[in-house]
């Protein structure tokens, strides 16, 4: 059973991570033995989700690492804090669960992953989109083959955000200094979900990065990106903080098959939809009744919670972590291309 010590348990621990620690801990796969939060609201509200003992909540992740009875790590802060926290868990030894992006640079990712190796401890992103039902079940949709290969995907991130979810005093998340930003922030899952079902690695991308409609913070609040991939395929992913209209679910993402084409939107009753040939309607599939689609868990629309419990199993059985470091790195490196592509206003290669 792995000994599970949070470092971060705000909103996103106690809203959606938290549907897969209930689950791990129902099953004895699990127990969150400790939790690390400079807040003493966020210390207090987790603690008391999670039954963590009030002598095992710290203010300060290093003084959790040092004296927490845990094996395991799941960082949930700010972006910017990611390097500095994952590489001091690898010198502690302990294997380490992050929440996306593994850090906010190139060079910082790749401080993490020479910790990760020197230490040789299982590190792990969690790219928690891969494993919701939808997703699951398009990439079934494709295996299947009636689609045919996959020729154009697209995917967007459209938000419309209230003047105080873009303050940097109010939310990290629109802070140059904390990694914040539409691109990095809102982008990162489409760029690996549409990357993923179109079956090739991202080769080139062209990107333009605005802060079009809050001109007061220090980071994009638009990102458009097309890309180009391995074999030649292309792709785009958009995403925004100030678009969304009334009849626009926010988040969806479509591939255009040789055959016939597939359709996600996350927050519709039903997500997921296909048409085949050349039909002109969308047909929904359920995902759940797809061949090879482990059920998911109840109310885990986001993935987060049979992510983190792929995860954990992963530990347990001492096999690969579902996704490899080596995946991180890749998306991070997408995004850095997008910032430079914008920049230099140009194509830019991403690095391997």
């Amino acid at each position: 059973m792995r000994r599970i010590g949070l470092i971060g348990g705000g909103g996103i621990v106690q809203r959606t991570h938290a549907i897969g620690y209930q689950a791990l801990v129902a099953e004895g796969l699990a127990e969150i033995a400790a939790l690390a939060d400079v807040s003493e609201q966020n210390r207090a509200a987790a603690g008391q989700l999670f039954g963590i003992p009030e002598n095992q909540r710290y203010a300060d992740y290093r003084e959790m690492l040092s004296h927490a009875p845990i094996d395991t790590v799941a960082i949930a802060t700010p972006h910017a804090l990611h390097v500095e926290q994952a590489v001091a868990a690898a010198q502690a030894g302990k294997a380490i669960i992050s929440e996306k992006p593994m850090a906010v640079t190139l060079d910082e990712a790749d401080a993490i992953l020479a910790a990760v190796e020197r230490h040789r401890v299982p590190y792990t992103v969690v790219h928690n989109l891969l494993f919701s039902q939808p997703v699951l079940g398009a990439a079934a949709l494709l295996a299947e083959g009636s689609l045919g290969q996959p020729l154009l995907g697209h995917g967007q991130m459209l938000g419309n955000k209230p003047v105080e979810m873009t303050r940097s005093d109010l939310d990290w998340r629109a802070s140059k200094k904390m990694g914040g930003g539409a691109l990095i922030d809102s982008s990162y899952h489409e760029i690996y979900t549409v990357e993923s079902l179109m079956g090739s690695p991202v080769r080139w991308v062209e990107a333009r990065l605005a802060t079009l409609k809050f001109p007061a913070i220090d980071v994009d609040d638009t990102a458009l990106m097309t890309f180009e991939h391995d074999d030649g395929r292309l792709s785009t992913v958009h995403a925004a903080w100030h678009t969304r209209g009334p009849a626009h679910r926010g988040r969806w993402v479509w591939i255009n098959g040789a055959e016939g084409a597939l359709r996600l939107v996350y927050s519709d009753d039903a997500p997921l939809s296909r048409s085949v040939g050349k039909g002109n309607h969308w047909e929904t599939v359920d995902a759940a009744q797809l061949y090879d689609v482990r059920p998911g868990l109840a109310g885990d629309a986001t993935g987060h919670g049979a992510y983190l419990r792929a995860a954990v199993e992963a530990l347990e059985r001492g096999g690969p972590m579902p996704i490899t470091a080596a995946q991180a790195r890749h998306n991070l490196a997408i995004i850095e291309a997008a910032r430079q592509a914008s920049a230099q206003r140009r194509g830019m290669e991403v690095d391997t």
